[in-house]
């Protein structure tokens, strides 16, 4: 039996280390690791390639937000040195470098942060198949810190290009707005992939009312398995979401919240898509299952109808290859063509007699 792509994995827990053990666990990832820090103010915008780490933690340049951005958590000595530099807790840098990890929202009260650790889906451009890509989230007073699982996709090039933009409104907002976008940017991934399905189930549901054919059964499990593999990434988001507007804390204003409230209902929005598509692959399954009984039907009916038909045939037949003796009929210089005759006659009858009860 195969394995199924998107059947819930257990956690690969390094079993008997000791907890916060800074150890990489996810794909297998070729190159180095991308830093960059990103200082903003209304003002302008100001990237800085390889920045020094352990001097932005001593000493931030005052009148700027800080976003530190880094791509490719399997240069585990990047993040490591990410982590001793601003005084990260060891279990958040285990979570941060566990892809396996469970979407999750923490305070860290020492620290005085927050950390997230969120999925973001992505279609695999071989297999065609819907894969996630880990993305850990830190918020402090004035800095933001993104861990981007892989080092080519730059989940967050939406955020930086609506930045470049005058009168960019995240680089007029605190820097509480920014760990907003992450949300928001990570919400809309999703809504490709659930157009993808849905005209992938249009075109299947005008395929199935057509002719169900074999294949079909197949494309909608495989349907089924992406709609329920959404919903486990999309679940957990909406959870931490309304947890952040809940939560009594410093770190978001009103104002930032209600910007949530919106990236909530998106979420919420998705969900209910997600559960429509579920519906209607339940109802389009059904259909299948009718159409292909209804086609078995039709054949065994065509099928009792000439065995209906050849019955009393064969049954004449019978009657005349017994070679009995005496049978007068045997004889008659024109018997052979009346039983021909006559077992036509009754073939044809029988047919009229189906075809007027509607039977074939």
């Amino acid at each position: 039996m195969g394995k199924s792509k998107h059947r819930p994995k257990i956690s690969k827990h390094q079993v008997f280390s000791s907890a916060g053990t800074a150890k990489y666990i996810g794909k297998a990832i070729e190159g180095e690791a991308e830093l960059k820090l990103i200082q903003y103010n209304p003002n302008g915008l100001l990237i800085t390639e390889n920045p020094d780490i352990e001097q932005i933690a001593r000493q931030r340049e005052p009148g700027f937000n800080h976003w530190i951005d880094l791509e490719g958590i399997h240069y585990t000595k990047l993040v490591e040195r990410t982590a001793a530099a601003f005084d990260l807790h060891p279990l958040l840098i285990e979570d941060v470098l566990n892809t396996t990890q469970k979407a999750k929202l923490e305070y860290y009260e020492k620290s005085d942060l927050l950390f997230a650790c969120l999925k973001v889906p992505r279609r695999n451009a071989q297999t065609q198949a819907i894969d996630t890509e880990q993305v850990s989230l830190v918020l402090m007073r004035d800095m933001a810190i993104s861990f981007q699982e892989l080092d080519n996709t730059d989940v967050f090039s939406p955020i930086l290009e609506r930045m470049n933009r005058e009168n960019s409104k995240t680089k007029k907002a605190r820097i509480d707005y920014l760990f907003y976008s992450f949300f928001d940017t990570i919400t809309d991934y999703y809504y490709p992939i659930l157009t993808e399905i849905e005209e992938a189930l249009d075109l299947l549901e005008e395929e199935i009312l057509h002719e169900a054919r074999p294949g079909h059964q197949e494309k909608l499990f495989y349907l089924k398995r992406e709609i329920i593999y959404l919903k486990k990434s999309l679940f957990p988001l909406k959870e931490i979401i309304g947890q952040l507007i809940r939560d009594d804390h410093h770190f978001f204003s009103d104002e930032s919240k209600n910007y949530l409230r919106d990236v909530l209902d998106h979420v919420t929005e998705n969900l209910d898509s997600v559960d429509t598509f579920r519906d209607d692959i339940d109802s389009l399954t059904t259909n299948y299952h009718s159409q292909l009984s209804n086609k078995m039907n039709s054949v065994m009916k065509t099928l009792t109808v000439f065995t209906a038909i050849f019955m009393p045939l064969t049954f004449i037949v019978g009657i005349y290859g017994m070679n009995f003796d005496h049978m007068p009929e045997l004889r008659h210089p024109n018997g052979y063509f009346y039983t021909l005759g006559g077992m036509a006659s009754l073939a044809v009858v029988l047919w009229i007699y189906f075809k007027w009860k509607r039977y074939i």
